[in-house]
């Protein structure tokens, strides 16, 4: 889990729940595992109704969690860029009340890139002209950034994600 400097945001993989006190942190869980969890759903006898309110999309208090897998970036299409600008504000929302830790899988696609949203689109520390740009200097602060899909997807959608 890395500390993004001079913020309360933190970014990292799965293990950084095991870090974290649950009642003073918000945090976003980019991740299909910690969702089926949350949501009592199983790949066998649970399965998800994709109609289902909460199936992208489950906000309670300071849990915000998305049922994203690291896959192609036409997977991303099924939220859009409202989901993205949801999760941006909701780390408006508690980042100025606790820490933020943003999770996914591994800690190198999902979460890093929400991470960068945040960064350029909302504190602007980094640059905001285009997910390139934004992309080299994030890997300044967080080097084990590695984004599939999901950077495919936001490099087409930058404009739309504010």
């Amino acid at each position: 889990m890395i500390n993004i400097p001079k913020t309360n945001l933190y970014i990292g993989s799965i293990l950084g729940l095991q870090q974290i006190d649950y009642k003073n942190w918000a945090y976003v869980h980019a991740t299909q595992t910690i969702h089926y969890k949350i949501m009592g759903w199983d790949r066998k006898y649970n399965k998800p109704d994709r109609h289902h309110p909460s199936y992208i999309i489950y906000e309670k208090e300071n849990r915000f969690s998305l049922n994203w897998v690291d896959g192609a970036a036409h997977l991303y299409e099924w939220s859009g860029p409202k989901t993205f600008i949801k999760v941006l504000d909701f780390i408006d929302k508690w980042i100025i009340k606790r820490n933020v830790l943003i999770h996914c899988d591994q800690g190198q696609s999902r979460a890093p890139t929400l991470g960068l949203l945040y960064l350029a689109k909302r504190l602007k520390t980094i640059p905001n002209d285009s997910f390139i740009s934004a992309k080299n200097s994030f890997m300044n602060t967080y080097p084990n950034y590695i984004p599939a899909g999901i950077g495919e997807y936001v490099n087409s959608k930058w404009l739309d994600i504010i």
